[in-house]
């Protein structure tokens, strides 16, 4: 029996037809091959602790900064924060100069889970370079910058 809540990314219909949906399902493909092998290697991660692991630069970062730049709530990003600090992947504290400021800094295995996930963008990259050929893929990847900058 297939539960009415199972849609797996391959609904039909207008969505898949239009921009947001076809985005999407690029999206759906990259998370899908990130979680892949991730819970043997970092058990506990989704896609949404990977993006943040990769937002922070390797000498850290305040949670109102990372906040910010993850469209985040600073309570909703600091959640996460604890989280991956309960699983080993974060550290942080306070600043001496200013107390209310928290640093959040990526450990040895933060800097691994960010590697891992890095790689297994560049695996679906280069399956859609084949796929599509260089220059057409090229011409996406500039496309689609355009549309974010």
């Amino acid at each position: 029996m297939t539960s009415v809540n199972d849609v797996s990314g391959q609904l039909a219909g207008p969505w898949s037809e239009h921009i947001a949906g076809l985005l999407g399902a690029a999206l759906y493909r990259i998370r899908a091959e990130i979680l892949a092998t991730s819970e043997e290697q970092f058990p506990g991660l989704r896609v949404s602790h990977y993006r943040l692991l990769e937002l922070i630069p390797p000498d850290g970062a305040r949670i109102t900064d990372l906040a910010e730049a993850a469209v985040m709530t600073k309570q909703g990003l600091g959640q996460h924060v604890d989280y991956l600090q309960r699983l080993g992947y974060v550290e942080s504290g306070r600043l001496r100069e200013d107390r209310r400021v928290r640093l959040v800094r990526r450990t040895a295995k933060g800097d691994e889970a960010a590697a891992f996930s890095r790689a297994a963008i560049a695996r679906v990259e280069q399956r859609w370079s084949d796929q599509l050929g260089p220059a057409r893929y090229t011409t996406l990847r500039e496309t689609l910058q355009d549309l974010t900058t």
